[in-house]
């Protein structure tokens, strides 16, 4: 049937209509791509910022950072032009928020797991003024936000070329040790505070002894608090520098570590402490993170020492804060300033880690505003503990990974002796993500608290190389593990799974010698530690494993095995072959391990502790306790003594031994010819 032309001129209409809504459509699109494109231009001149890294998984870029949920952990790098260092006074930085370069790591996403999603593998080596930092969490009261920082400059202080670089580049990983003195200022243009550099007389009574500005989402600033002062510590270990310019410090081990706080604004404190601030695992409160720039300084430790210690500042060799700072040095502002940015706040420690039913006592509102509410004491006796499936022994000459195996039997030992609890920091995931400590912790469901610890020991060298080993990952586990769980325990025992304490005389149970020491006044208790050696007859025929020479016995001359415990007996059965007999240990030991109240103790590190409640004390303070002052050194602490063996307890370190260190054709001649004379003696009497 024909068309007609009503249908025709209709059908052109229709279509005509079309063919001008797609044209404008494609205006429409031409337009807003255009605008897009000027206003990323804009941004992009506005800021300066360079290209941003992301550490970060997929899909998770396209959010406003400006509201709580998707705040990202950013780190801001600033530039560090060590030339204005050479001038008196400091000159003031330059460098503006153009100039930083923006580092993002959205994979911290959750504060249940903000301890295994801390970038502590992915620090920013290009600003050493950030602090290395492996753990963050507020504190029970919520009044300070901790931070547990490893110092990176140790990690590389060998006599190479490349490593000389290394270390020259991370002096300013040493000024974060060091005290700076501040003064907030009205400056003109500015609403926001800002600080100048000060003598400590100048200084604002919270700004005397500081590092840190401490930034809270609210817009409120803190300054920071060291945990103990670290140049007053040196000075009273007798150090001629608290640092060397061009020398490794690694035998100064309470320098290894950054501990400080910063203090919560007063109108967020019970928010913190509640937890309230954290919604379905995320944070809604965060910090930035802002060091104070300045040169370390390499003189006595005593030459800008804090008002408390005035009678002991060098009497020649003074830090003058005005000559070398001047008297108008103001710091820039916060955006123009390197730092870390939209560090989370997550809850205390216990409300993370502890039982459900404790939650109740730790939420009971708080009495005052100038007290703090006192920690729940949970334990008498807890174990911090920082330990794998499998390592590398120093050098990386030997593999072990009897973990597992070894953590069980450790566990289930230490809880016949009064270890009510274990804080298991587990480092496996530096190595492997196959085998874990998991099992293990899950068959002791009530008495074993399991934090994944991936960051790898920066430098597992020998200690007696050019570039000798530091763990940082074990250093930093056991600062948060003492810091984090050491409020609500009376005392802290501080061994590996290969070190068996060993309650001695009438006793069965480490208890009555905590009560021995509380009625005593003592603080700390050590215990000697040799490394023992395996019983023969506990350990597997060598010949099963019998290797000779070579790359198999470490390229050394003579047979060599694989010295294995077989699984019916227990590794506290085969090394318990100690060197001395109980009470022949002397006080001067290899190593040592201790027991100690968390309270009195300000730092520990592995071995010892370096620095306690009264080391940290003046004269006058020390005095007033009744206690002679001793200017020649404040250790051994008075409050410590070490263990009778004969009586309280011993140490037996059950060190495996490895396969290149039993080489010697005596040596494997003799375990071969008992294990020989013990088979035939069973043959004869079966």
């Amino acid at each position: 049937m024909p068309t007609s032309r009503y249908a025709k001129k209709r059908k052109l209409s229709l279509s005509s209509v079309i063919l001008y809504a797609l044209v404008a459509l494609i205006f429409v699109y031409i337009v807003v791509m255009v605008l897009i494109a000027t206003y990323a231009k804009n941004i992009k001149n506005d800021t300066g910022i360079q290209p941003i890294t992301d550490f970060s998984a997929p899909n998770n870029s396209a959010k406003d950072t400006n509201t709580n949920s998707n705040r990202i952990l950013t780190a801001y790098l600033e530039p560090i032009d060590e030339s204005q260092w050479a001038h008196k006074p400091l000159p003031v930085r330059t460098s503006t928020a153009k100039d930083l370069k923006e580092i993002r790591y959205s994979k911290l996403n959750s504060c249940s797991n903000l301890i295994e999603q801390w970038p502590v593998d992915e620090y920013p080596d290009e600003d050493p003024f950030l602090p290395w930092i492996h753990d963050v969490f507020p504190s029970h009261d919520g009044k300070f936000v901790q931070i547990v920082a490893q110092n990176r400059r140790r990690c590389n202080t060998g006599k190479s070329g490349r490593n000389k670089e290394i270390h020259r580049k991370r002096g300013p990983q040493l000024a974060l040790f060091q005290n700076a003195a501040v003064k907030r200022i009205r400056y003109p243009g500015s609403t926001s505070t800002r600080y100048r550099l000060s003598s400590h007389e100048e200084a604002d009574e919270d700004g005397i002894a500081t590092r840190f500005i401490c930034r809270f989402s609210n817009g409120e600033e803190t300054l920071s608090v060291f945990n103990f002062s670290y140049e007053w510590a040196s000075y009273r270990k007798r150090q001629q520098v608290i640092f060397h310019e061009n020398e490794s410090d690694n035998k100064q081990i309470h320098t290894s570590q950054l501990l400080f706080r910063c203090p919560v604004p007063e109108s967020l404190v019970e928010t913190v402490r509640t937890g309230a601030s954290v919604k379905d695992d995320y944070a809604t409160i965060f910090m930035d993170l802002v060091p104070i720039r300045t040169p370390p300084r390499f003189g006595p430790p005593n030459e800008f020492l804090p008002p408390y210690y005035k009678e002991f500042n060098h009497p020649e060799k003074l830090f003058d804060a005005t000559t070398e700072w001047g008297k108008n040095h103001i710091i820039p502002a916060i955006e123009d300033s390197g730092r870390w940015q939209n560090i989370p706040i997550c809850k205390p420690s216990l409300l993370t880690y502890g039982k459900q039913d404790d939650v109740t006592s730790l939420l009971a509102p708080t009495d005052t505003k100038e007290t703090s509410p006192a920690p729940v004491k949970q334990h008498r006796l807890v174990s911090c503990l920082w330990a794998s499936a499998g390592y590398s022994t120093r050098g990386n000459r030997y593999a072990i990974n009897d973990g597992q195996r070894r953590l069980l039997e450790w566990i289930t030992y230490n809880k016949l002796t009064g270890v009510e609890h274990f804080y298991l920091y587990d480092n496996s995931a530096a190595f492997t993500s196959d085998i874990s400590l998991k099992f293990v912790a899950d068959m002791f469901p009530d008495d074993v608290t399991l934090i994944n610890w991936p960051s790898q020991i920066c430098n597992n060298n020998k200690n007696n190389e050019d570039n000798p080993g530091e763990r940082s990952s074990q250093y930093a586990a056991e600062a948060s593990c003492r810091l984090r769980f050491g409020p609500h325990t009376d005392w802290i025992t501080q061994c590996d799974i290969d070190e068996y304490l060993v309650p001695m005389g009438e006793s069965t149970s480490l208890h009555p010698l905590l009560d021995k020491l509380d009625e005593e006044g003592m603080k700390i208790i050590s215990f000697g530690s040799w490394r023992a050696w395996p019983r023969r007859k506990f350990i597997q025929d060598p010949n099963l494993s019998r290797m000779t020479g070579g790359k198999d016995c470490g390229y050394r001359n003579g047979d060599c095995f694989e010295l294995t415990i077989p699984k019916n007996y227990t590794m506290l059965q085969a090394y318990n072959c100690d060197r001395q007999k109980p009470g022949s240990k002397t006080e001067r030991m290899p190593a040592e391990k201790q027991i100690y109240r968390p309270d009195y103790v300000l730092h520990h590190f592995i071995h010892y502790s370096t620095v306690t409640a009264m080391s940290e004390m003046n004269r006058e303070d020390v005095e007033k306790l009744g206690r002679k002052w001793r200017s020649s050194n404040p250790f051994p602490d008075p409050l410590s003594r070490f263990g009778d063996e004969k009586k309280e307890a011993l140490m037996l370190h059950t060190k495996a031994v490895a396969h290149q260190d039993t080489v010697s054709n005596i040596v494997f001649a003799q375990v071969t010819n008992i294990v020989l004379s013990q088979q035939r003696s069973n043959r004869k009497t079966d």
